[in-house]
């Protein structure tokens, strides 16, 4: 019997699966050192800052300038109603601009998972995110992606969270354990739930990360004009898709 025990096979598992572990475990813990270093860079940097009493009230009347701007945004503008836009799909994309930002604008721009330059999210066409779009315009500019770029974003900038660790999307088993409970087991079920903004949307675009996009050759800027008078800022509507293709 214990001779029998003894010459029984372990349970085989592919070569191409233990890559994949191999290859997450990797980057879990590369990504974790990464992260550890930013921290260490953040705090030296904070030690270094020295700032002049005018530099102090200078920010806050920056700060309160803002916040009264964007009262008074959101008190003229007259916001179409969601029902009325025909595309349910947005993309917003935290612009260059200011580091001193009023904590209420800092607050509507973590809502909208928009804290870092350059990084994107996709958003459905709700009323309350039309709303905050419109409470940050200076900060951010959106628009309706076309399925070409949506596509393109996730192949090739998707990045998700499982147990709250980072990961590519190169695996499509890490996907079923994240979403699976949804119906969303692979790659293409994340393109095709976000894209038509399908009944779990939001859990499919929260396990997404913010989208890092690259530098354009001609530097977005946070001017006061939007988009439709000259300016970077602001609903784009269908022209987004001109600035992703250069982004993605």
């Amino acid at each position: 019997m214990a001779e029998e025990e003894g010459t029984q096979q372990l349970p085989f598992v592919r070569e191409t699966v233990l890559k994949k572990r191999k290859d997450n475990e990797e980057w879990a813990t590369k990504n974790r050192e990464r992260k550890a270093a930013k921290r260490q860079r953040r705090r030296h940097d904070a030690k270094g800052a020295i700032k002049r009493p005018e530099d102090f009230v200078k920010e806050f009347r920056n700060k309160e300038l803002d916040f009264l701007r964007m009262r008074m945004r959101l008190k003229v503008r007259k916001l179409r109603p969601a029902e009325a836009i025909d595309a349910k799909l947005l993309f917003a994309i935290r612009i260059p601009g200011t580091a001193d930002l009023h904590p209420q604008i800092r607050k509507i721009l973590a809502r909208l998972r928009l804290t870092q330059v350059l990084t994107g999210v996709f958003l459905k066409a709700t009323e309350a995110n039309l709303k905050r779009l419109a409470a940050v315009g200076p900060f951010v500019t959106y628009g309706f992606p076309n399925l070409k770029n949506v596509k393109e974003l996730i192949y090739k900038k998707g990045r998700g969270y499982f147990d709250k660790e980072p990961f590519p999307l190169t695996s499509n088993d890490l996907i079923e354990k994240a979403l699976g409970e949804h119906g969303v087991i692979c790659l293409e079920d994340v393109v095709h739930e976000i894209s038509t903004v399908g009944p779990h949307f939001r859990e499919t675009a929260s396990f997404l990360m913010p989208f890092k996009l690259k530098c354009p050759e001609r530097r977005l800027q946070m001017k006061k004009k939007p988009f439709k008078d000259g300016g970077d800022s602001g609903n784009r509507g269908d022209k987004i898709n001109e600035l992703l293709e250069k982004l993605n």
